[in-house]
């Protein structure tokens, strides 16, 4: 009995739980999807997730935007799609409220909410939108169309500058309100049935009077020039009757009770845009002047750029054709100048930290192209933590940017100036003088390079070379104040000095002796313009040793500690010093040197003949009859002439005296 009282308690109890334990395990697999029995104004969407309902409902509405609707306005019928009034489905809104459905409240409410999904469905709305003023534009055409006799508000023209009142008039139109409701509804729907618009009387809300007044108001505004002026830039312009009349309009107000004249911007614009660099004006940076004598920084101030504020224009322009004919041109702050005048006020309390100079001739394009870098560079200013790079702030060395071609050092020699790296060409000074000033402002060395050659107008292992896209130089401000980079030139040198706060460090450096000294050989090429005879030789180059040098950099500390902070190893490699020869005097080369000819005249012929033999020449002999006996055996003339170069091998036309008594 026992038994049967135990089963005949627990299989009620289990038929019970039965839906319980379902509702657990359904909510278990599908918590992440849409409530069963869910729509979106009629889409299925339980069972989705938000990605694939977001596509059925979007479905839907490329449905209703292909749908089109019919309207009726008096006996005229229209077509309308859905796209032409700007129908928009807020699609978000509604897949979030499907997401929450039969989801909210305690375990309970969830539970029954589950129970009704098995029966009764849940449709969520979706809110549809439309552009009210492309419905009033499509009423607007409408009723040109299919109104007989529309009413009329009223109009004041100008055409060639005669300015004509159109008064109100009653008439029939679309009552748009109530239209306007009908079109929404129709539209928002799939199952469309075709719309009667309603067409009522409409009485206009403007007179007369207010027609008239617009219109000579209208009349006043254009009737003589005005003229605007902004102090601020220093621009004028004046604005002439016909342009006047170009750009006033007189239209019905957006309440519709009372008809105001304007200046059309848009019109105003296109007349002023000729000018327009005249008064919208860039900013313009803050200045930072410094006396390299008394390392004082001064101020030149900057400014913001212009914007012309055109609501305020079209302001100023009415009163002032109603009013004196003259005005104020409004202009509003425009962008701000990189550094403004009151951030430059802030840097005057830097000091110098270091700088260095480089010497060079004056007159010469390298010059120019050292000048050019310095001026881009000058003023420049790096934050803390910043890496400035030569490179980047400058970019490519180019004619248009002022570079001229000069030397550089290309594949390894120097050379110029038909290649393209030779535009630009000596600003390596420019990196020298540069890269030094960073060594003695204690400021961090991120990128240099010095040259493979050594030049002596730079200091050894310490300086550097630029090129495009590399070698670069660059440092990184690694004080906590701003760095400033100023520059400086004479005709014969190039400054750079920085002025920040480094914390009272100072720098100094060790350079040492010469290692490894490698002697430059000559070098000797054949001249290939037949200018130069053996024996002779001109320099196209000077040989420079090859060596290996060490500098260090020593910061020393307010308190007098001191560390080495920068080992610098460089080493050159020699330059052979280049001659140019004749091609017989060129190692390799298979050319025997040309002999340059004695003078053989008055010489006897065994003399000359042996003389000729020496020098691996032949002779040629003809004679001469002589009526003087000690000419008899001596050459007379030769050719070619003495002091003429001729190939090894060639033979010599003497001529030889021969005496013959009578």
């Amino acid at each position: 009995m026992k038994h049967r009282r135990v089963l005949f308690i627990a299989v009620p109890i289990a038929i019970l739980l039965l839906p319980l334990g379902i509702y657990l395990v359904d909510r278990a697999v599908s918590d992440d999807v849409i409530a069963r029995n869910v729509t979106v104004a009629g889409v299925e969407v339980g069972g989705l997730n938000t990605a694939d309902a977001t596509v059925a409902v979007e479905r839907y509405e490329g449905d209703l935007r292909a749908s089109t609707g019919v309207f009726k306005v008096n006996d005229a019928t229209f077509k309308l799609s859905p796209v032409e009034i700007g129908l928009d489905a807020d699609i978000p809104t509604a897949i979030t409220a499907a997401s929450s459905a039969r989801k909210t409240g305690g375990p309970i409410a969830r539970f029954a909410a589950w129970i009704v999904s098995f029966s009764k469905q849940e449709d969520i709305p979706l809110d549809i939108t439309f552009d009210e003023e492309a419905i009033d534009d499509v009423f607007t055409a409408w009723e040109r169309t299919a109104v007989a006799d529309p009413a009329f508000e009223g109009a004041v023209t100008i055409e060639a500058g005669v300015v004509t009142p159109q008064y109100p008039a009653t008439g029939q139109g679309i009552d748009r309100a109530f239209a306007r409701t009908q079109v929404q509804r129709e539209m928002s729907r799939l199952d469309k049935s075709g719309v009667v618009v309603p067409v009522i009387v409409i009485e206009p809300v403007l007179t007369d009077a207010q027609i008239d007044a617009a219109a000579a108001e209208l009349a006043e505004m254009i009737n003589d020039p005005i003229h605007l002026i902004s102090t601020d830039v220093g621009f004028r312009v004046t604005f002439t009757p016909e342009q006047l009349a170009s750009a006033a309009v007189a239209e019905v107000s957006e309440d519709g009770t009372e008809m105001v004249t304007r200046f059309d911007a848009e019109t105003v614009l296109k007349i002023l845009e000729p000018r327009k660099s005249e008064y919208e004006i860039p900013p313009v940076n803050a200045q930072l002047d410094v006396d390299f004598e008394t390392d004082v920084i001064s101020v030149v101030a900057g400014r913001s750029g212009t914007l012309l504020d055109v609501e305020g224009l079209m302001a100023s322009m009415k009163e002032a054709a109603l009013g004196s004919g003259t005005g104020e041109f409004p202009l509003i702050v425009g962008a701000e100048p990189d550094l403004t005048t009151a951030e430059a006020q802030a840097l005057t309390s830097l000091k110098p930290l270091g700088g260095f100079t480089t010497h060079h001739p004056a007159r010469q394009n390298r010059v120019i192209n050292i000048q050019t870098m310095a001026d881009e560079v000058d003023g420049a200013i790096v934050e803390p933590g910043a890496v400035f790079s030569l490179n980047e702030y400058v970019g490519p060395r180019t004619e248009a940017k002022g570079y001229v071609a000069d030397g550089a050092i290309i594949n390894g020699v120097p050379y110029c100036c038909d290649h393209p790296a030779n535009i630009g060409g000596g600003v390596s000074q420019f990196g020298t003088t540069f890269f030094n000033a960073v060594f003695f402002s204690c400021l961090e060395d991120v990128e240099h390079q010095p040259h493979s050659l050594y030049f002596d107008r730079y200091p050894m292992g310490r300086e550097a070379t630029l090129g495009v896209p590399g070698p670069d130089v660059a440092f990184r401000n690694n004080t906590e104040s701003p760095v400033i980079i100023k520059t400086a030139y004479t005709d014969t040198s190039i400054t750079v000095r920085m002025y920040g706060d480094n914390g009272g460090l100072t720098c100094t450096d060790v350079t040492y002796e010469k290692e490894d000294i490698v002697k430059f050989e000559e070098e000797l090429v054949a001249d290939e313009l037949d200018e130069i005879v053996p024996g002779e030789r001109e320099k196209e180059r000077s040989g420079s040793d090859g060596f290996l040098v060490r500098v260090d950099r020593v910061v020393t500390r307010p308190d007098g500690s001191q560390e080495t902070d920068m080992k610098l190893v460089w080493r050159y490699r020699p330059l052979t010093e280049l001659y140019t020869v004749h091609p017989c005097e060129v190692t390799g080369e298979p050319v025997n040197c040309p002999v340059q000819l004695p003078s053989l005249t008055d010489k006897t012929w065994e003399e000359a003949l042996g003389m000729l033999d020496e020098l691996g020449l032949l002779a040629a002999k003809t004679t001469g009859f002589v009526d003087d006996p000690e000419k008899d055996n001596i050459v007379l003339t030769q050719d070619p002439a003495p002091g003429e170069w001729v190939p090894l091998g060639s033979t010599i036309k003497l001529t030889v005296g021969v005496f013959q008594e009578e």
